[in-house]
């Protein structure tokens, strides 16, 4: 991770069925000056206000997470969201002529790879860290999701679907550029059943094995099998590192995640940022007065946040 924000050297264009809708989607992702952070545009809607990518924006977790109100609002922006934050990429401008991003393959790897082509350059602003001071957590009956200090932002992820297919999986991960993008391919999922039940209220009219891993309670159906054996929670880990992405800066602590969701997930960062005072420091990246600062607060070696990445 570097000292400074990061943009896009150049504007990319891309399209893609849209999950529920089953429509062609373009995007647009432009470079931003710095401390604009990520913001969302819709271009099929007149005059419509940008949408910041922000805690305080999320109005829907169901199925994905979506960002605004009303009719200007944008949908399953999670996947794009972590690939910016698994590239460093603080500032762009997101162009969409829909009211959902295209679900692409079912993971962040398209998104990744068009965002490489584009480039990645550095901006004269100063990168803020969110450096956790003590532990928090949120439940939801045996969902858990939990953030303890940390000099380096670290996950511990578990699924557990019981003797489905997809059973109990567990993930430990540091996160990095590198392990990002082992990370970024594993794509979303979901049970045949689910399939149906939201195609017969007009969703998922966009989806198929060619954007997404499907099961019955005893088979994978896509014909290729899984990317990796742990997809499953590889995937609900990408997930989650799209949300957090909606806190605006990275964030230093270790995650401990059973049963994620969005739900879960918004919940945890509305809940981490009402009470930022309480539980985050926020430290200007490589000032030595505010490394200080945060060290008495107790959190040890940030210094070390530099090996980040």
């Amino acid at each position: 991770m570097d000292r400074y924000q990061s943009t896009l050297r150049k504007k990319l264009t891309l399209s893609g069925i849209g999950l529920h809708s089953g429509r062609k989607v373009r995007l647009d992702v432009l470079p931003a000056m710095p401390n604009t952070g990520i913001a969302f545009q819709r271009t099929d809607l007149a005059f419509a206000p940008q949408i910041k990518a922000n805690v305080a924006n999320i109005s829907s977790t169901d199925l994905s997470t979506t960002i605004g109100a009303g009719e200007n609002k944008v949908s399953t922006i999670e996947h794009l969201m972590a690939a910016f934050a698994g590239l460093g990429i603080d500032n762009a401008l997101v162009l969409v002529d829909a009211p959902e991003l295209p679900i692409m393959d079912g993971s962040a790897a398209p998104f990744v790879d068009q965002l490489l082509m584009a480039g990645v350059v550095k901006v004269n602003g100063a990168r803020l860290l969110l450096v956790v001071k003590k532990a928090f957590e949120v439940r939801a009956g045996d969902k858990l999701m939990r953030i303890e200090p940390s000099d380096r932002l670290e996950f511990s992820c578990t699924v557990d679907y019981g003797k489905s297919v997809i059973g109990r999986q567990e993930l430990d991960l540091v996160f990095s550029r590198s392990s990002f993008l082992d990370l970024c391919e594993s794509r979303t999922f979901c049970h045949l059943n689910e399939v149906n039940a939201m195609r017969n209220v007009g969703l998922a009219l966009g989806g198929s094995l060619d954007n997404a891993i499907v099961v019955t309670d005893t088979v994978v159906m896509n014909p290729g099998g899984l990317r990796t054996a742990d997809e499953f929670v590889r995937h609900k880990l990408l997930d989650a590192i799209g949300d957090l992405a909606l806190l605006g800066s990275p964030l230093l602590g270790r995650v401990t995640l059973h049963k994620g969701g969005h739900a879960l997930h918004a919940a945890f960062v509305k809940e981490l940022m009402a009470r930022k005072d309480e539980l985050l420091t926020v430290v200007e990246f490589g000032s030595v007065r505010e490394r200080r600062a945060a060290m008495s607060e107790g959190v040890a070696a940030i210094a070390a946040a530099a090996a980040i990445g």
